[in-house]
């Protein structure tokens, strides 16, 4: 039997992304991708991506770079130009995403990449370089204790989770309004300061954690 094709590889790609974004992550069988795409080799997708994981790092692979090159290009004008801006963090995080709703393929993608952020598993931290840097210049506009308690993410799951949203809505003429109004509630995310119970619970916290550890260094 001869191997599987290099097209065959880019059928499983379209035909998984799709039933992906449609019916979810763990709703779709590896067997019924390779069925659905027409392929003959029952082993194909092993063949080519591994595993499921391969397979959805592939799906993520090709769209991930495009998002990187615009979120870096926004990057370079951000540190070329600006001062540290809640709402221009915002953008940055959340435009070169946005620009994913343009087509069927950014909105499967989309639809994809919010149950990887979210997946209980914690499958693929790595969500793109440009996220790293993102981070370092979030750093600079949240307020005391934020960065430890994940407002970041916070940020990016939001922000995920309402492009996925729009992205399973008919297209529409004009996301202008809608992108702006994410930028608009990531920049309240970053900016939030903590309450006074927060910042309590938040010290609290830490004090347990130095005796804890304190307890295991004795």
């Amino acid at each position: 039997m001869s191997a599987p094709s290099e097209g065959a590889r880019s059928t499983l790609l379209v035909t998984a992304k799709r039933l992906f974004a449609e019916r979810g992550l763990d709703g779709v069988s590896l067997r019924e991708i390779i069925r659905e795409a027409g392929i003959k080799h029952a082993t194909a997708i092993q063949y080519h991506f591994g595993d499921r994981d391969g397979l959805i790092a592939a799906i993520l692979a090709s769209h991930e770079a495009r998002v990187d090159t615009r979120r870096e290009a926004m990057l370079d004008n951000y540190e070329a130009n600006a001062t540290p801006s809640a709402r221009d963090i915002a953008a940055i995080m959340v435009r070169p995403l946005a620009r994913e709703l343009e087509d069927q393929d950014g909105r499967y993608f989309l639809r994809i990449y919010s149950q990887v952020i979210q997946h209980p598993d914690g499958m693929f931290v790595d969500t793109g370089t440009s996220i790293w840097r993102w981070r370092r210049h979030a750093d600079e506009v949240l307020p005391p204790g934020a960065a430890e308690l994940h407002t970041r993410y916070s940020a990016l799951t939001f922000t995920t989770v309402e492009l996925a949203r729009r992205a399973t809505e008919r297209p529409h003429a004009d996301d202008q309004l809608f992108v702006s109004r994410i930028i608009d509630v990531v920049s309240a995310i970053v900016e939030a300061p903590l309450s006074p119970e927060t910042e309590r619970l938040y010290s609290e916290r830490h004090q347990r954690q130095l005796l804890d550890a304190k307890d295991t260094t004795a």
